[in-house]
């Protein structure tokens, strides 16, 4: 590695260190990412591995058939009995760069969607470090370690993430620079860091503006600027992005509140790194398991490698060592303390954090603390590089063989490990023949730079720089098996099936917990036919992709009555009939003898009803009520005690409902009933939803628990139920009048410009 003997006088800069301006890295970025996904740019192929194709693709055809409505897709009717939809934050609703996929064919522009988020993180983490280094060489081996390490890569299945962790560089960059230049670098972090946000990625959104905290710290220390000038500046880029992003901001806050019962009953500790985890970024299938094919570490499956290449934490630990920056030092530190709280509960540390910072709860996975590592470690590798290579002057050997020496040892001592620990099998040989791999190519590296570092002259120096580059890439292809990518006809717009599917408005479809669990687990060799198995089934969010209502979904938050009546009550055991039949079930996800097929039932209810009785009870005797199978959904309604003396129906009565009207925010009805009575929807109560009866609005109670009643006086009445959600509202008017100052702050001419702060 670059650890050489310092010359008698400053080496002046190399030509071939400075060739990659940013358009020539851009190009040769562009050029790799093609390489690695031909079959995904063509358009011949998609990504379907995991939740691309469960959950992501089903979102983004959700989001696209309501832009093409021309709708805000507040609210999504067709999973779990209905669910909050932009709130979700991860649906990207609002992120503007999502038009691509909103107007181009959604199975092709997807999937070039995340491609271009990881060409731009790693044009943004060449930027910064080459605002960092001074040296574009440098600059550029970091840029293609972001862009390719194996966190990156997995996250594609993430259009989300992958675009938070995309602009992740680019919001330290412009925080930094606004920090230290004020003015109209403010207004520019402030659109960068909200489109950041808006991306949805909510971990890796909350890690940037972390990392920047830290690196504002020596800031501070050193009074590089008067005290109130940094604070202030940061200060106005975190209210201006705010401000931006308040239409998308208000909802989540909303629902998140309203779902904390529900993250309450999570463990926030659930998928931890192993413990032994920090030898994965040496060996990245050391004690990995392999599952069609795809290998994972014991105890967590968000991410299948977070490995950055050996060459890259080798430098970024010699930076540590050997680069005195303090800033450097912070940083260092803080990627220390995030891997060990990656480990979760292994340590006393994690346990303490989460009592005493309620936030850290909301990073469901403690694996996820290793995407600091993986911003960090480029960065600090970069730095290192760039010092030897102004330093100059001919490397010594005997420094190279003995940093070799002691990372082949430690590298072949785990695969050791790794060869005593497990069974004989495939997995085991598997893993041997990686890490072999893996140490051939920081060989290699080590190699190629040895000779770089040989050669003054242009031509010679900047062909071995273009192998290294070339290798690392190459390494993080070959560091495990590729996810599968599948024809894109597994999109389609239909699949044979031998039933109708309930239609929107009519009834809907379920997934018993214990078939659904039973089927999450089945996988299929072929990963299309595997695919098509899932979409038939209608599992996880795919029921979207058929515009299929259904009881159940895929969804980061939950509201709390939901999950504590689906997810918690009805763990182990089918629903009761009758509460069926209130929620309009009109087919079942069936197992028999291994076999999976759907049930038709036909004693389902209409998901709008009139003239029950109304019976006043706590939540415990509600839900014993709905569990019982006397329970009568069509003659009686659960309503909380505090209705009482409210309500004025009180008994069955005759009534009638025509004309009804549904769509995805509203459900209007004529309802006629000989007395007062309640009007009952089988949809899920939330508290921007609204009711009318003829124009005037009326009191929406919960109904059996967890749903939607309101009641109606005698005769015929027009009545109306509305998402009417006055968080968006009020947070788009804010966002509005920000963006307008933002644009104003920005494109106002430098004569007139000053410094706000």
């Amino acid at each position: 590695m670059p650890f050489s003997r310092k010359p008698s006088a400053p080496a002046t800069k190399s030509k071939p260190d400075d060739w990659l301006s940013a358009r020539r890295f851009a190009v040769v970025l562009a050029l790799l990412v093609f390489a690695a996904f031909p079959q995904i740019v063509l358009g011949v192929e998609s990504f379907v591995y995991r939740d691309f194709g469960i959950f992501s693709y089903p979102l983004a055809q959700y989001l696209r058939e309501r832009f093409w409505h021309g709708e805000i897709p507040l609210w999504n009717p067709l999973n779990n009995c209905g669910i909050p939809f932009l709130a979700q934050w991860n649906t990207q609703a609002l992120y503007p760069p999502a038009l691509f996929y909103l107007v181009f064919p959604l199975s092709w522009s997807l999937g070039v969607f995340c491609l271009l988020h990881l060409f731009w993180g790693g044009l943004g983490m060449f930027l910064l470090a080459r605002d960092w280094t001074k040296n574009s060489f440098a600059a550029a081996f970091a840029g293609i370690v972001f862009a390719f390490n194996g966190l990156m890569l997995n996250s594609l299945i993430w259009p989300a993430t992958v675009a938070a962790l995309g602009w992740m560089p680019w919001v330290v960059r412009a925080v930094e620079q606004s920090r230290s230049g004020g003015g109209r670098k403010i207004f520019s972090a402030a659109i960068i860091g909200a489109l950041q946000m808006l991306t949805g990625g909510t971990e890796a959104v909350l890690f940037t503006w972390i990392v920047s905290g830290v690196l504002a710290l020596p800031a501070l220390l050193n009074r590089e600027a008067p005290l109130h000038k940094i604070l202030g500046r940061m200060f106005a880029v975190v209210l201006l992005v705010t401000g931006l992003c308040a239409a998308q901001l208000l909802p989540f806050l909303s629902l998140l509140q309203s779902s904390r019962q529900q993250q309450q009953n999570i463990s926030a500790a659930l998928w931890p790194m192993p413990v032994t985890g920090l030898a994965n970024f040496f060996v990245p299938l050391f004690r990995c398991h392999s599952s069609s094919g795809i290998f994972t570490q014991d105890g967590q499956s968000w991410t299948s490698s977070y490995y950055l290449g050996v060459a890259a934490v080798v430098l970024a630990l010699g930076a540590v060592v050997l680069v005195t920056d303090g800033k450097i030092r912070w940083l260092a530190a803080f990627a220390g303390f995030c891997l060990v709280l990656a480990v979760g509960e292994a340590t006393p540390v994690y346990s303490w954090l989460t009592r005493h910072v309620s936030v850290i709860g909301l990073i469901r996975f403690p694996v996820k603390f290793v995407i600091v590592p993986v911003f960090v470690l480029p960065l600090l590798a970069a730095l290192l590089l760039a010092k030897k290579l102004r330093e100059g002057g001919r490397p010594r050997p005997w420094i190279w063989i003995s940093v070799w020496l002691a990372v082949a040892g430690l590298m072949l001592g785990l695969l050791g490990w790794h060869w005593q620990s497990e069974p004989p099998g495939a997995d085991r040989t598997a893993v041997l023949v990686n890490g072999l791999a893996r140490l051939f190519f920081f060989t290699a590296l080590a190699v190629v730079w040895f000779l770089a570092n040989q050669f003054s002259t242009f031509k010679p120096r900047l062909v071995c720089q273009l192998l290294c580059l070339l290798l690392v890439w190459l390494d993080f292809f070959q560091q495990m098996p590729p996810a599968p990518t599948v024809s894109r006809t597994v999109y389609q717009p239909e699949i044979p099936r031998p039933l109708v599917l309930p239609q929107f408005g009519l009834s809907r479809a379920q997934l018993p917990s214990a078939v659904r669990d039973n089927f999450y687990h089945s996988v299929l060799p072929d990963a299309a036919t595997d695919y098509i198995a899932r979409r038939y089934a209608l599992f996880a969010n795919c029921n979207l992709l058929e515009n299929t209502p259904k009881c159940d979904g895929f969804y980061p938050l939950y509201l709390t009555d939901y999950a504590l009546l689906f997810y918690n009550f009805y763990k182990d055991d089918q629903p009761a009939e009758p509460l069926l039949n209130f929620l309009g079930v009109a087919q079942v996800f069936n197992q028999q003898n291994n076999q999976f097929n759907w049930a038709t039932r036909t004693t389902f209810l209409p998901l709008l009803t009139a003239g029950q009785k109304p019976v006043f009870a706590n939540e415990l005797n509600t839900l014993r009520g709905l569990t019982n199978a006397d329970f009568q959904p069509d003659a009686e309604v659960f309503l909380p005690v505090e209705a009482r003396g409210l309500v004025t129906a009180s008994n069955v009565v005759a009534a009638s409902i025509s004309d009804v009207n549904y769509a995805a925010q509203k459900i209007e009805a004529d309802v006629t009933a000989a007395a007062p009575t309640m009007v009952v929807a089988a949809q899920i109560f939330y508290h921007p939803w609204h009711a009318y009866v003829d124009g005037r609005r009326v009191p929406l109670w919960h109904g059996n628990y967890a749903f939607q009643t309101f009641e109606i006086p005698a005769g015929t009445h027009r009545v109306k139920l509305v998402y009417e959600d006055r968080q968006f509202q009020l947070g788009a008017v804010s966002s509005l009048i920000t963006l307008a100052g933002c644009v104003f702050g920005v494109c106002r001419p430098k004569k007139t410009a000053r410094k706000i702060i």
